[in-house]
């Protein structure tokens, strides 16, 4: 199959490839490399990033789902001794396997299709990282990085900013791509906080009650909540938390979520 068809094909899974030499600098500064930096890199397809990572870091590893970019990228890196590629599916396996002692650094142009699987996967792992900085579809990179009251805010917004300082770090034209996508991107990133903003007592209740209470935007959270839980436990957690019941789940902060989450655990005890 001739390269370029390969290059086609790889569309499909959600990967155009940035040829910007201008943004490929700006991402590296923006992960503040260093001589001795390990660095895990998802979907490099034709490695453009791959190689302004090389010359900053110590060791590369790229993670490409498409084995048909194989022959190419072991050829374009035959020479480059301090990169790797691992041939597999970056969702089904740790990011611990690639770590030989410290903290990594993971920078990417992520798969659209599948970023917001790869940004919850990267927070369970987060201990794994001293920065993330990743590039988005500009709609996910607002959400992540929305403060709360804006439509924007959501779940995905609460989790990520309990444990990162997220910060939009700058937008991507569409033009910088080749084959030109549907949408803008942007540049985040996340670096993960020592201790969450405000603990929670069970990470799994917190990301349940949180997803739950976004489940119905237009309600309000007592409704929202009331889908999946008792109404009068939803009305006792929500008063034992300081929560007006009569708020709409975009204007509750972090913190109320991490007390609503914890009120909750405390009734079902």
């Amino acid at each position: 199959m001739k390269r370029e068809q390969i290059f086609r094909q790889t569309k499909r899974l959600g990967q155009n490839f940035l040829n910007d030499p201008n943004i490929l600098r700006k991402i590296c500064a923006a992960a503040k490399l260093r001589e001795e930096d390990q660095v895990i890199e998802i979907g490099p397809g034709k490695g453009s990033l791959t190689e302004h990572l090389a010359l900053g870091a110590s060791a590369v590893t790229a993670i490409e789902k498409d084995t048909r970019l194989r022959t190419f990228l072991d050829e374009k890196f035959a020479e480059s001794e301090n990169v790797r590629f691992v041939y597999e599916d970056v969702l089904k396996g740790s990011f611990s396997r690639f770590s030989t002692g410290g903290k990594m650094k993971l920078v990417s142009n992520l798969p659209y299709n599948i970023s917001s699987q790869i940004l919850l996967k990267l927070l369970d792992e987060r201990e794994l990282f001293s920065k993330i900085v990743v590039m988005l579809q500009k709609e996910v990179a607002q959400r992540i990085s929305s403060p709360k009251g804006r439509k924007s805010y959501g779940s995905l917004s609460v989790f990520l900013q309990s444990c990162f300082s997220v910060e939009l770090a700058f937008r991507v034209s569409r033009h910088a791509f080749y084959p030109v996508p549907e949408v803008d991107s942007a540049v985040v990133v996340l670096d993960p906080l020592k201790e969450p903003v405000f603990p929670v007592s069970n990470e799994k209740t917190f990301r349940t009650v949180t997803r739950h209470a976004f489940s119905s935007r237009r309600k309000i959270i007592r409704n929202s909540l009331g889908n999946f839980f008792e109404r009068e436990a939803v009305e006792r957690a929500l008063s034992d938390s300081g929560i007006d019941q009569g708020r709409r789940a975009e204007s509750l902060s972090v913190e109320e979520f991490a007390r609503l989450a914890d009120s909750f655990r405390k009734i079902n005890q």
